[in-house]
């Protein structure tokens, strides 16, 4: 059931303002506490940063879901694509299973099918969250995805990689090369 009350935008990152980026900070902390962060191995590895971020926002106007987007030049089996990122998907634990961060899902897909223009969307997950974002279209990827680690190509094994169809159809299996961090 989502939350009649929530509104959700997309925008640049880097036009946030400082109040926007404090809640983000808050919201964050309530979804991965501090002292749990240094026991998350992915701590370990380098991440893409976000350029656009979708706010989802209570009647109050406070940041309760958040999904960060970005689109990367990669390459398909050594074919040059444009890849719509997600990442960074959390909802503050008051408001789970309110259909929060489908809504931002939907906004940050929406945005980077009509405006970027994305040949497909990447994301990774947990292997519990394979589901919930299988319902929402994305498929996993059973190929191979290439990072960059402090400037190392590497084979990433961290999560599951999941695509989704955009502008051409997702892939499923093959090489994909981010040429960089994911996010």
């Amino acid at each position: 059931m989502i939350d009649v009350e929530a509104i959700a935008s997309i925008g640049p990152v880097s036009r946030w303002t400082d109040e926007q980026t404090r809640q983000l900070r808050q919201l964050t902390e309530a979804v991965y506490p501090p002292e749990e962060e240094y026991d998350w191995p992915g701590a370990a590895l380098e991440w893409s940063r976000p350029e656009m971020g979708v706010r989802v926002v209570d009647a109050a106007g406070w940041l309760v879901s958040y999904v960060g987007v970005l689109t990367r030049e990669a390459l398909h089996d050594g074919n040059p694509v444009l890849i719509g990122g997600i990442g960074g998907v959390k909802t503050h634990p008051d408001h789970r299973g309110m259909g929060l961060a489908a809504l931002g899902m939907e906004k940050a897909t929406q945005w980077l099918f009509e405006h970027a223009k994305a040949d497909f969307g990447l994301l990774v997950c947990q292997d519990e969250l394979l589901g919930y974002y299988g319902r929402m279209g994305w498929k996993v990827f059973e190929g191979t995805l290439l990072t960059k680690q402090r400037g190392e190509k590497t084979v990433f094994t961290f999560n599951r990689v999941m695509t989704r169809d955009m502008v051409a159809t997702a892939p499923t299996t093959g090489v994909l090369d981010l040429q960089g961090p994911a996010w």
